[in-house]
């Protein structure tokens, strides 16, 4: 667990999406990857480490992220 807790508080969640390629502006918003979105929808909450579309209500912590972006389960 503690391997999972490093990891996530390590890399944050603004890192992993830009990684991905998406891209975050300066006031924490970005186009959101998981449905057709023209306009930022998505925050990606520095401090708290979370991002959250409020188009499609996608949402949740770093490990999240990359699942629902590489079809995980």
């Amino acid at each position: 667990m503690i391997c999972f807790q490093n990891v996530k508080y390590g890399v944050s969640c603004r890192k992993a999406t830009e990684r991905y390629g998406v891209e975050v502006n300066h006031y924490g918003m970005a186009r959101c990857p998981f449905h057709n979105d023209r306009n930022p929808s998505m925050s990606v909450n520095q401090p708290r480490q979370m991002y959250h579309c409020f188009s499609c209500g996608a949402g949740g912590d770093v490990f999240k992220f990359v699942m629902d972006y590489e079809n995980l389960t």
